[in-house]
């Protein structure tokens, strides 16, 4: 492993340079008190100890809304769109760094997603040991603590003055050495790191999953026709679409497309779209697969506790709390139904 020790004031000048080349998002804090990627700039005070940033990283390489074919019908001609920016996101946590680890393979198979690869290709990610634990996350409980793959380079601050900075890539090495000379990490750097990650271990274990996070597609599976359970726990949803709109491992959209006022150019656009909405699965002749907010509620936890384990051998939830903190009626705890079914079927034994 090749890490290298950046000291504080290197950081601003290391900043600069990267400004330079790519657009730069780094965590602060925002006015209403959450933690949000935001553009850099030199008055910007990144927030090094945040818990959990409020919306999913998964905007900067599957945006919310994009175009991905633009129409010209007095031509009868087509092109198809594809944006990527070069960019760089610079303090991602392990559990998202995850998440995009989890997009990466999802969007390659079967027919590959053009537009996530070209944005994600063009994506550099620095990640960025935890200080701080959101009261809504479990993710030590669900294999989302550390990652081994999938940033260009990881930090550690293992001082109030100094990181610990391991390297991913040959391309985040290249981006460390952008402003001059660093020093190389000591024995004694690299065990300072290895000690800031287990204190986080040690106060990640407050909120976590009773049993074993691998025994979940097994225990939703025997679980799947038991509707007095779903039904009771989804009865004041509002199917909303919040939690999974949060998420950082759902990739679900819609395409629409539409026309100028003169019917000479047009666009075809993709957005999110999220299989808690009611209108999700609904098909023509207006017959709806799950048209009832349990049949919903139930999709969603077989979807992160099932399906896309089924599909990668892990689980789709990484436990970053996202849906907690977003669900109005206060039901969307992936932690608490995977530990109620846990129990449920303790004492059935």
């Amino acid at each position: 492993m090749i890490a290298y020790t950046i000291y504080l004031p290197q950081i601003k000048g290391l900043l600069k340079h990267w400004a330079n080349e790519l657009n730069v998002y780094t965590p602060t804090r925002v006015d209403d008190g959450f933690y949000e990627f935001r553009p850099w700039n030199e008055q910007i005070e990144i927030a090094w100890d945040y818990d959990l940033c409020y919306t999913t990283l998964k905007r900067f390489i599957l945006p919310p809304c994009e175009d991905i074919i633009s129409f010209d019908m007095k031509r009868y001609t087509a092109r198809p769109v594809i944006e990527a920016p070069k960019q760089l996101l610079f303090g991602v946590h392990p559990y998202d760094i995850k998440a995009i680890n989890q997009l990466d393979q999802l969007m390659e198979m079967d027919s590959p997603d053009v537009n996530y690869q070209a944005r994600r290709d063009n994506t550099l990610i620095f990640g960025l040991e935890p200080v701080h634990i959101a009261d809504t996350a479990f993710w030590s409980s669900m294999d989302a603590s550390s990652v081994d793959f999938g940033y260009d380079l990881y930090w550690t601050r293992i001082s109030p003055g100094a990181f610990f900075v391991q390297v991913g890539s040959a391309r985040g090495e290249e981006m460390l050495k952008a402003d001059g000379h660093v020093e190389k990490s000591s024995v004694a750097q690299k065990e300072a790191a290895r000690r800031v990650h287990l204190k986080v271990l040690a106060r990640a274990g407050k909120q976590t999953l009773k049993y074993d996070w691998n025994k979940t597609p097994e225990m939703v599976n025997k679980f799947f026709n038991n509707q007095v359970f779903w039904r009771e726990r989804s009865k004041t949803c509002l199917s909303c679409g919040s939690c999974v709109l949060v998420c950082p491992t759902c990739y679900c959209f819609e395409i629409q497309e539409e026309a100028d006022d003169l019917l000479h150019k047009g666009r075809r656009y993709r957005q999110w779209d999220g299989c808690m909405l009611k209108g999700f699965a609904e098909i023509a002749g207006g017959h709806n697969f799950r048209d009832t907010a349990w049949e919903r509620y139930r999709h969603r936890y077989m979807r992160k506790g099932k399906y896309i384990y089924d599909k990668l051998g892990e689980l789709g939830c990484i436990g970053c709390g996202r849906c907690v903190k977003a669900c109005t009626a206060r039901i969307a705890n992936p932690m608490k139904v995977y530990n109620e079914i846990w129990e449920a079927m303790k004492n059935e034994t």
